[in-house]
């Protein structure tokens, strides 16, 4: 008869497939449910009509005549294929998040720990999705929900939820590389890459769109996202700042 006792080699909660699951369902609750929804046995968003290239038509002067609240340029309207050149990394909480105050946002941070103001581009929508998920996951669901997410009846549900409350404590990733997966001047779909503390790597997306003069998080009708878990980071733009 087989021993009962089930070693750590053996035991299901110490496969990096559990612990890189649990590190996503900690994302998602920190993020309040806002995350776009991911199609059952698919591994990406539901995407809008791709653009092969930079933004052309109504997208590129929809991208450069909405005016950033805090005038930010809008600047280059191709979707980033590297790394933004201008990227900058501050901890927020233990996780470091990218800025570039002056070109790409967050062009305002405010005392109560609010990153918001990002530019109407491909790149601004990449750096206030990543910013949205890290506040969050350091403990500002309330932040995020109130100020960076894009009003609704789904936003007022999740304002009245448990999950606007702050977290106690953070999942212990940094983020680690990305994918543009869709651009079409006011609406993005951007997939995070994350390397979690035990050497595992998932990935996220977020869908956002543009109100307001700012990058807002668009919640799903209903659902709920789904990470995923993966072997390496292949595929994806580095960008980590640990």
């Amino acid at each position: 008869m087989t021993d009962p006792t089930v070693n750590e080699e053996q035991s299901p909660l110490t496969k990096p497939k559990f612990i890189i699951s649990a590190v996503v369902v900690a994302l998602i609750v920190a993020l309040g449910i806002i995350l776009a929804l991911v199609p059952k046995g698919g591994g990406t968003p539901s995407p809008e009509p791709t653009n092969a290239g930079p933004s052309t038509g109504s997208s590129q002067t929809s991208a450069t005549t909405a005016a950033s609240v805090c005038g930010l340029p809008s600047g280059d309207q191709t979707k980033p294929a590297t790394e933004p050149a201008d990227t900058k990394w501050e901890l927020v909480g233990k996780i470091a998040a990218p800025t570039s105050p002056k070109q790409f946002g967050p062009g305002k941070t405010e005392s109560n720990g609010l990153r918001s103001c990002f530019a109407h581009s491909p790149t601004g929508a990449l750096f206030a999705g990543a910013n949205v998920v890290i506040l969050s996951s350091s403990g500002r669901n309330d932040l995020v929900l109130q100020y960076l997410t894009v009003e609704g009846p789904e936003r007022d549900k999740m304002l009245q939820s448990p999950a606007a409350a702050n977290n106690s404590g953070s999942p212990s990733f940094q983020l680690a590389g990305f994918k543009v997966t869709d651009y079409s001047g006011d609406r993005a779909v951007i997939e995070y890459g994350f390397k979690v503390s035990n050497g595992t790597f998932g990935s996220l997306p977020v869908v956002l769109q543009w109100a307001d003069g700012d990058w807002k998080a668009v919640p799903p009708a209903s659902g709920q996202p789904e990470g995923k878990q993966l072997a390496d980071l292949s595929g994806f733009i580095p960008w980590a700042g640990v």
